[in-house]
């Protein structure tokens, strides 16, 4: 009973082995998370600020990158120092990365749109959110603002990433 048992462990893992198939894990996916559109599908103006919420609140930079243009800037202007900062794409990627790794949630709620300029290729967008951040170390915080973004894409149908974002908050 015993070599029975020994023998027919041993056919069913040379089949799995030469059909190259493990019942236990998924299949493979080359495009990944690309067709989850249950994300948000960037290639709408709400589709767009959904996937931002989506990858803010899951705190996953590899859907948070797909949000900006290789030549993006992040611009907020800070009342305390009295000017104004930037930072590049790259900038806007670590922080984001050092924010999601420090956070146990985050919760994003786009508002209401007080400017919506767009053409097939350029969209000028300003939207109300409030924001909270409760971080692994005990600390939370909680505000409001305006985020005043510049999207484009090459044509119509494309999806849309940001160039430009001024952040106007109270963070």
């Amino acid at each position: 009973m015993k070599n029975k048992l020994f023998s027919l462990l041993f056919l069913l893992s040379l089949c799995f082995y030469y059909m190259g198939c493990n019942p236990f894990a998924p299949e493979y996916d080359p495009d990944g998370l690309q067709n989850m559109q249950s994300l948000g599908n960037p290639v709408s103006i709400q589709g767009y600020f959904q996937l931002f919420k989506n990858s803010y609140e899951l705190r996953d930079t590899s859907l948070y990158g797909r949000l900006f243009d290789s030549d993006f800037v992040f611009v907020y202007y800070d009342f305390d120092q009295g000017q104004e900062f930037t930072w590049d794409r790259a900038t806007e990627m670590n922080i984001s990365y050092k924010l999601f790794q420090a956070s146990d949630q985050i919760n994003l709620d786009w508002n209401f749109f007080t400017e919506q300029d767009t053409t097939d290729t350029t969209a000028f967008i300003t939207r109300n959110f409030n924001l909270s951040i409760s971080e692994r170390d005990g600390n939370s915080y909680t505000g409001t603002g305006r985020a005043k973004f510049r999207l484009r894409r090459a044509r119509s149908g494309d999806v849309w990433k940001a160039h430009y974002w001024f952040d106007d908050s109270d963070f």
